[in-house]
């Protein structure tokens, strides 16, 4: 998607971009109004639907009179349903308790269904401060969780905190999980979203995980009242220390690049992940990853085996790095490149394991893509090669008979009964050159098999039409054509193609035969599953039999490499492997040729 950039109606923050995540810290009512009214009047007024989740600071009323003060014709808005405005508990709680699984997926729903009725995109604002400090955590995993959830989608999201409600931690908490953070100052509203702010909480946050970890190793210990759990306590604390300063040197890294990273330590429990990480978690397992979460938890048991496997064999002090894909509601599979890497304590023993992956869907596309041109260049020297020799075969017999011809036509001796035989001798010689160049064409032609449209064709329809081009031909009695579909009569395929075939065929079996007398052909269908058996049957010098075949095990791979096979059966096999079929070739009795072509019956 493009950086479309949207105006908020908030002078401090200016135009964002779709799947913005801010927020704003507040002191009074009169400061929340003055921040959500121009939000949504601004949204309303470029087609966006706005959604208004109002608390026990402000009221559904209070929210609909403050935004009718400020845009008077809000009646319009609200009766084309542009305009919801809801109280807390409609929104974000389900039976009465607060939702996290289904909450972003629910923003994602919403937005997809307005965009498809028509509306630029989404505008959300919630005043977060109705939450149960108890629920403080489960409610920062959706706020950390919905960053990454809205990108790439429609979507500006709006997040209202009391300052009087907040602790200085929770100040903490909110302002690393939003993109930009808006406070009064002074009497104005500024963004505190500089270069020295994201610094500063980005050593905030690296203190903060610290502060947790002192945190829970303390309770740990204080838990543990025997000798043996003092030794287990001591050896964790090991642990946990050097896990510490591999979190220290990956946390800057992982919080802004885009490859997942997941640190688990040796019980494979989650100490460590970034947004992207758990977004995938969300798409495979369906829930995002937790701190502290036992993994294997959200694997069935074939994940859960392998993934035992894995982290044995990383603890052992293997690093594993391979290619996997994924196949997720779309037709394309993604495609991930993984790393997986043990993490050592200062004595060299294995204590974690870290895991990263990459999105490596690009590179399979452009490879395969490399595969595919590299094929065709194969075979069009494949086909290079053909032609040359058909050239120099095919082309050179008329043409040496010509040029013999001329020469003799220059004899001053010769009758006038011999000048003509001469000179009908070289027409025929010309028409056979015409013939040979025209079929060339006919081969380069070649439609290339992305375009081909197929449809429903009656063979004997087919043979009609291409026999009737040998009408000439056959009023003097030279060919004899007999047909029976009576197995199959239809196909779905490409009607060019089939004629193409059909025409070179027929046309072969009379520039080929040197039997001296009119040819005889005999074409059948029969149907084998999922696909339809042709015979084209030149009897040669013998005469029409219905249902005699060549002798099993008699057909041979048309190889168009031998001599003498022309440029009319190179078409003919070159549009049978377009068609995804096959040709072979028998002999019959009587100087008889049979060809085999075996094509999908759709």
């Amino acid at each position: 998607m493009k950086r479309t950039l949207r105006p908020t109606g908030i002078d401090a923050i200016g135009n964002i971009p779709w799947g913005t995540h801010f927020c704003h810290f507040y002191q009074n009512n009169e400061d929340l109004l003055a921040m959500q009214v121009p939000f949504f009047k601004t949204g309303l007024e470029n087609n966006e639907y706005c959604i208004w989740i109002t608390s026990e600071q402000t009221t559904v009323e209070n929210a609909a009179i403050a935004l009718k003060d400020k845009l008077p014709g809000i009646d319009k808005y609200v009766e084309h349903g542009s305009l919801e405005i809801l109280s807390m508990p409609d929104w974000f709680l389900v039976n009465g308790q607060f939702a996290l699984d289904q909450a972003i997926k629910f923003i994602q729903d919403r937005s997809d269904m307005v965009v498809d009725r028509g509306y630029a995109g989404l505008r959300i604002n919630g005043d977060d401060t109705w939450r149960d400090h108890r629920k403080w955590r489960d409610f920062m995993e959706f706020e950390r969780a919905l960053t990454p959830g809205i990108a790439g989608k429609k979507i500006i999201v709006l997040c209202s905190w009391q300052l009087g409600k907040c602790t200085a931690s929770d100040v903490l908490d909110v302002g690393v999980l939003h993109e930009s953070v808006v406070s009064k100052r002074k009497g104005r509203w500024e963004i505190l979203e500089t270069p020295q702010l994201i610094e500063t909480k980005a050593q905030l946050n690296l203190e903060k995980e610290l502060l947790e970890k002192q945190v829970a190793k303390s309770t740990r210990e204080l838990n543990r009242i025997t000798e043996q759990v003092k030794k287990e306590r001591s050896e964790r604390g090991k642990t946990l220390v050097s896990l510490r300063k591999s979190q220290l040197n990956l946390k800057t890294v992982v919080d802004t690049a885009d490859i997942a990273f997941v640190l688990f330590d040796s019980d494979s429990h989650v100490l460590l992940f970034n947004a992207i990480a758990s977004y995938w978690s969300t798409l495979s397992f369906g829930v995002p990853l937790k701190k502290d979460i036992y993994f294997p938890d959200l694997l069935n048991e074939e994940g859960k085996t392998k993934f035992g496997e894995m982290m044995n064999a990383v603890l052992s002090g293997q690093a594993l790095n391979y290619e996997t894909s994924y196949q997720d509601k779309s037709e394309s599979p993604e495609w991930y490149r993984v790393s997986i890497h043990p993490v050592r304590d200062d004595g060299g023993k294995a204590v974690g394991v870290v895991c990263a992956a990459s999105n490596i869907t690009q590179d399979k596309i452009a490879e395969s893509e490399r595969e595919r041109l590299s094929g065709q260049l194969v075979q069009r020297n494949k086909d290079l090669d053909k032609f040359a020799f058909i050239l120099s075969h095919d082309l050179r017999a008329p043409l040496a008979n010509m040029l013999g011809l001329a020469e003799m036509l220059k004899r001053r001796n010769i009758s006038a009964i011999e000048t003509r035989e001469l000179e009908d001798f070289l027409f025929k010689s010309v028409e056979k050159l015409d013939e040979v160049v025209h079929n060339l064409n006919r081969i380069l032609e070649l439609d290339k098999t992305k375009s081909l449209k197929k449809e429903k064709i009656n063979l004997a329809d087919l043979v009609n039409e291409v026999s009737a081009r040998f009408k000439p031909v056959t009023k003097q009695d030279v060919i004899r054509i007999f047909t029976d579909f009576g197995d199959v009569n239809e196909i779905f395929s490409v009607k060019g193609y089939l004629d193409s075939i059909f025409y070179n065929l027929i046309s072969s079996s009379i520039i080929y035969n040197q039997t001296g007398k009119p040819p005889v052909i005999g074409i059948t269908s029969e149907k084998a599953q999922d696909k339809v058996i042709i015979y084209f049957k030149n009897f040669g010098k013998g005469r029409y039999r219905k249902g005699k075949k060549a002798e099993p095990g008699s057909y041979r791979k048309l190889n168009m490499s031998h001599r003498g096979q022309g440029i009319g059966l190179s078409a003919v096999k070159t549009k049978v492997d377009i068609l995804g079929g096959s040709i072979s070739a028998g002999t019959l009795p009587g100087s008889g040729k049979e060809y085999r072509i075996e094509l999908p019956l759709d």
